[in-house]
């Protein structure tokens, strides 16, 4: 049975962009692995500098620093297509760092090229997010996937044959 700690950030990310999408990789349905984007972030992640690399319980996410007695997260990313899917994902880090080793303040940023977009670690988005998560962890016990909806972001889903068959 799913539950809230099989969530990955991969995952909040994929709910945020796509239903069907996080259905299928939920249930360890992966998306074509020869996809250009699957291997364009496979070269991003190695070429990342590996001494930023924290890994906190089975997620790996790319700096943590303290700054000025709190902490902030920085995630990258090789694309910004959907900004509002990369700060859930990094919501969801910091939610883990903050509950996980009880952090009193936590902020993160979003960086993509020039683009950067930082998210702030309030009380109002941690509950936000544990709404989403228990949501998510119903919809992923769902019997079968929503049906096919496209969508802006269809064309360029390593999942796609998944769904316009």
């Amino acid at each position: 049975m799913f539950t809230i700690d099989d969530i990955t950030g991969t995952l909040i990310n994929y709910y945020a962009t796509c239903r069907r999408e996080a259905w299928l990789y939920a249930r360890h349905i992966h998306a074509d692995q020869s996809d250009d984007a699957i291997t364009m972030g496979r070269v991003l992640a190695d070429i990342r500098d590996k001494g930023q690399d924290f890994p906190f319980s089975h997620l790996h996410f790319d700096k943590l620093e303290k700054r000025g007695g709190h902490y902030l997260i920085t995630e990258h990313k090789k694309t910004m297509s959907n900004p509002e899917a990369a700060k859930a994902q990094l919501l969801f880090y910091m939610y883990l760092l903050r509950t996980g080793l009880k952090l009193k303040k936590i902020d993160g940023k979003v960086i993509s090229g020039k683009t950067v977009i930082f998210v702030e670690g309030s009380d109002e988005v941690f509950e936000e997010l544990e709404t989403m998560l228990a949501e998510l962890v119903r919809f992923v016990q769902t019997p079968s996937p929503p049906p096919y909806e496209k969508t802006k972001w269809c064309k360029g889903c390593a999942y796609k044959s998944y769904c316009e068959g």
